[in-house]
């Protein structure tokens, strides 16, 4: 819980992460008292890899800070919405929406979705210097302690702080911002896993370096160009903008290969130049030529291109009286031919110098163009799309859900299901942590009603605070407060998402989809809670039970459940040991209330006996409710009789706090 975590965070340092994973690795590197030894790790992998003494960085103002923050556990918890999560529609759906500083929320993530992550986009500020964004964070770190963590100056430590506490929208203030973030984000993706980035002109070569070296530049896959803007304003005496970047890296490059525009069953090329010489035979059933370019007659062996024929043929109205062989620089070999054939694909010859391409009747995909051009010039309101929108469209699909435009420089849900089709499958999980008006989460629904596919998002939004005195924020503002909700910017994306389900239910009434999502607030304990978890005195017998009300017992659970890896859809089952409500969830048996007697552990001893499938191998106690130590050293007793039974169980016990 939260003094765990502010005890453990008095030690951390900015490569406390990166120690983690050599110690995991490379345990043979660490001395008896702790530290690391290069040598010993050069040693270990001499031979497999080439050790160089110079390389290429982006050095910036606050980058230890930025990687000490990624290492800090957060002192959040996580509050579930229980009223809109018990509704019918929420229930048992496995979307989750969390209101909170992504920082936090990546932490919290990475405890059950570490690796399980398929794709995450992002749309994080610009940093235009007319976008809002402003670094600022609340870890009120002291000069003194940011010298002795990141072992910089004095005047060092002064300029980060500077950053920090005053605000800034600098280079360095936004790429301390991104990177403590993209260094959490890299471990929530899987092998196979993918990250795209919308950015502009103005930190889209900064972004590229720092993703270059938290993803490897070696794993960077594109630098997409997204034309935005069907109308762009004419306010510079240079260049009119009307394109932006998505930047795409993978995990670990591999050889998937992404999904483009559809194939529309218009002929494709079988050549492919640089692919090895092959020869080919085309079944004379299934090949034609074009009559225009191959008048009726004899045409002997020939090369008057890249594609030899080797074989006589007479073709009479376009068909040949016998199989044509050929041969040149191909796609497929004759397995793979032979395959295509089987589905159902012809070929067609148009020109003389026998190109051939085929005509596949199976649905597939064009591998995507660095260009993704919008398709649809002038929006127009109920208008489908068959393309990638632009900010126009986007425009439009807000008015649509909100009757009027709450929300500006959003994305179109075309350009969204446009790069997840590349890579996401359908019951892969898809992430946003700058989730804004939710446009990710709306494209997930989206994909989902096309194939009825059961792909799953997360989104995580800071609850900012919207003021009517700001232009940009009036609408949104007036919106919430018109329709009694908080006039904060996640209940924008919260309220689309409801929205959207409402119109695309309409849409596909017959369509079983999950339409709901949870919700989840992260809190910051206050001041007050925070005294109470300092001063709290283990020898005083008396249970606070003040404290475990100022968290919530389902905020205890979902916190609990989360960091042991069970992640927040689930819920734990009331388990009643003679009379005492404990709460079990797989591998763990948790234990909140005071009032856990020597008859209830009888209970549970029995329940081991009795049930089979009961066999939880972790009992966790909330420690502000069990100050009493005779309570956890008769627990501890039974278990380690447990531990040494029959069964030869293995249960640990843990005290959290």
């Amino acid at each position: 819980m939260i003094k765990d975590s502010i005890q453990q965070n008095e030690n951390i340092t900015p490569n406390s992460r990166q120690l983690e994973v050599l110690k995991e690795h490379f345990p043979s590197c660490f001395k008896a008292d702790g530290s690391f030894d290069m040598e010993r790790l050069k040693a270990e992998i001499a031979g497999t890899t080439n050790v160089v003494q110079e390389g290429y960085e982006l050095k910036f103002l606050g980058k230890s800070y930025a990687k000490l923050l990624a290492s800090t556990e957060t002192t959040t918890v996580i509050q579930p919405n229980e009223a809109h999560n018990s509704l019918p529609e929420n229930a048992s759906s496995e979307n989750i929406y969390i209101s909170g500083d992504n920082l936090d929320g990546l932490k919290h993530l990475l405890k059950s979705y570490n690796g399980a992550i398929k794709c995450i986009y992002i749309d994080p500020p610009y940093n235009t210097g007319s976008d809002g964004f402003v670094y600022a964070d609340n870890f009120n770190y002291t000069k003194e302690t940011l010298q002795e963590k990141l072992s910089v100056s004095e005047d060092e430590a002064e300029r980060i702080l500077d950053l920090t506490k005053r605000g800034s929208a600098s280079h360095s203030a936004w790429l301390m911002f991104m990177y403590s973030r993209l260094l959490l984000a890299k471990d929530l993706l899987s092998n196979d896993g993918v990250i795209f980035i919308s950015i502009d002109n103005n930190e889209q070569a900064n972004l590229r370096l720092i993703c270059d070296e938290v993803f490897g530049e070696e794993n960077f896959i594109e630098n997409f160009l997204w034309t935005k803007t069907s109308t762009p304003p004419s306010l510079s005496t240079k260049s009119r903008k009307t394109s932006e970047y998505v930047l795409c890296y993978e995990r670990y490059r591999n050889d998937y290969k992404y999904n483009g525009d559809v194939l529309s069953g218009g002929d494709q090329p079988l050549l492919n130049s640089g692919n090895s010489i092959r020869t080919l035979i085309f079944p004379k059933d299934k090949i034609r030529f074009n009559k225009s370019k191959f008048p009726d007659g004899k045409y002997l062996p020939q090369q008057p291109d890249r594609v030899s024929l080797k074989n006589e043929i007479t073709i009479k109205d376009g068909i040949p009286d016998q199989d044509v062989i050929l041969e040149g620089p191909f796609k497929w070999d004759e397995d793979n031919l032979k395959s295509e054939i089987d589905l159902g694909t012809t070929f067609i010859i148009k020109s003389e110098i026998f190109s051939i391409r085929f005509l596949s009747t199976k649905e597939g995909f064009k591998r995507p163009k660095n260009y993704i051009s919008e398709m649809i010039i002038t929006p127009a309101i109920n208008k489908e799309s068959n393309g990638v929108g632009t900010n126009e469209n986007a425009s439009t699909e807000i008015e649509e859900l909100f009757g009027s435009r709450v929300f500006d420089f959003t994305k179109p849900t075309t350009l969204i299901g446009y790069l997840l089709n590349f890579v996401v499958q359908e019951e892969d999980i898809i992430c946003d942590f700058f989730s804004g008006s939710a446009t990710t989460a709306h494209s997930v629904f989206n994909l989902n009603a096309a194939d009825e596919g059961k792909r799953k998002f997360i989104s995580v939004q800071l609850p900012e605070l919207l003021s009517p005195e700001i232009d940009s924020q009036r609408a949104a503002y007036e919106f919430l407060k018109e329709n009694n909700l908080p006039t904060t910017l996640d209940y924008i994306g919260i309220e689309r998402i409801k929205r959207a389900a409402v119109k695309i239910k309409e849409e596909h009434p017959d369509k079983e989809m999950d339409l709901g999502f949870k919700h989840y607030i992260l809190q910051e304990p206050n001041q007050n809670t925070l005294d109470k978890l300092d001063s709290f005195d283990k020898a005083s017998l008396l249970a606070d039970t003040t404290i475990m009300e100022e968290f919530g017992k389902p905020t205890i659970l979902a916190t609990w459940l989360n960091a042991d890896g069970y992640g927040l859809t689930v819920q734990a089952e009331a388990i009643d040991l003679a009379g005492y409500t404990a709460y079990y969830c797989q591998k763990h048996l948790y234990l909140i209330d005071p009032g856990f007697t020597l008859e209830s552990m009888k209970a549970l001893l029995s329940k081991y006996d009795a049930e089979g499938h009961f066999n939880p191998e972790n009992m966790v106690l909330f420690g502000y409710s069990f100050p009493d130590w005779s309570i956890n050293e008769m627990i501890e007793k039974n278990l380690r009789i447990l531990n040494d039974g029959e069964k030869n169980l293995k249960i640990n016990f843990t005290v959290r706090y």
